[in-house]
């Protein structure tokens, strides 16, 4: 039996708030004009570069809604605080030059290939399957799928939400089980019947993108977990919750988690690194601000 995580009384959105309000002072400095929820009036204005062809194709293609905006709401990728704009901002800019450098500074062993965004790797069941961030294809047929957040995991999870439908679990062998993920199927279950609860770390997601990667490549694949750090007691249990999801199924998946300032500071150790896209990246990320 895997033990319940110690409930938590969250009730203050202070830290995701101070977020925001680095964010909006970031924009306001460059002369932009966030609305109050921080979100700006062009997607351009988010972004470091244009996308990518490959990347607008990406996210035309994927179903979170990112780049239209809805008759009630902004297209996602608007916000300051979207983590497709932060994931693009770190990524897009390595489709169209010399990969070397990303490579040394993410420790990868394999030449990186392709660099695609909200790739979606079916499960075979029924719906859509859930969109990726960032997928880097890498010689020899291994893929590295990056989960990316930004704000979202400074949101305590409701208690009573659900986390997988039925359909994830209709089969008696098990989804993930016979596929291989042996551990990933008992972590699923006990979070769907409420023996495990996280709720800063998506840990269903996590074990989604799991069951589509697994169904679509095999074994080839590494999760990875990548997130902007912000202190606080949410971190502190957030950290608690990845640990956590690690001991359990860290090595069956591949999993590495780590923060967009670790990345950076590998990226700023890399000869010939773009000035423009360092001094944006440290301009914009690297913090949280003392």
């Amino acid at each position: 039996m895997i033990e319940h995580l110690g409930n938590r009384s969250e009730t203050r959105m202070s830290a995701r708030s101070e977020l925001i309000q680095w964010q909006k002072r970031w924009a306001e400095a460059k002369g932009l004009s966030p609305d109050s929820k921080g979100y700006l009036p062009e997607l351009e204005s988010n972004l470091l570069r244009p996308l990518s062809a490959s990347a607008k194709s990406g996210f035309n293609r994927g179903s979170g809604s990112e780049l239209l905006d809805g008759p009630t709401r902004p297209a996602k990728m608007k916000a300051l605080h979207s983590s497709s704009a932060l994931a693009v901002n770190f990524f897009d800019s390595w489709t169209v030059r010399d990969r070397e450098p990303l490579r040394n500074a993410l420790g990868i062993d394999k030449n990186i290939l392709g660099i695609h965004f909200e790739k979606q790797y079916s499960t075979g069941l029924t719906g859509n399957p859930p969109n990726l961030d960032v997928a880097l294809e890498l010689e020899g047929g291994v893929t590295i799928a990056i989960e990316s957040k930004f704000s979202e995991w400074l949101t305590p999870k409701p208690k009573n939400k659900e986390s997988f439908k039925p359909k994830y679990f209709s089969s008696d062998e098990g989804l993930w089980a016979n596929r291989g993920l042996v551990a990933s199927e008992e972590l699923a279950r006990c979070i769907h019947v409420g023996d495990a609860r996280f709720r800063y770390l998506d840990a269903p997601q996590l074990l989604k993108h799991a069951l589509g990667l697994v169904t679509q490549v095999g074994r080839r694949f590494r999760l990875w977990y990548v997130y902007l750090e912000w202190p606080g007691k949410e971190s502190n249990a957030h950290t608690t919750e990845i640990d956590l999801f690690s001991q359990i199924v860290g090595d069956e998946l591949a999993f590495r988690a780590l923060t967009y300032q670790e990345v950076l500071v590998e990226i700023r150790r890399q000869p010939d690194i773009d000035r423009d896209y360092l001094e944006y990246l440290e301009g914009r990320y690297d913090g949280p601000p003392d």
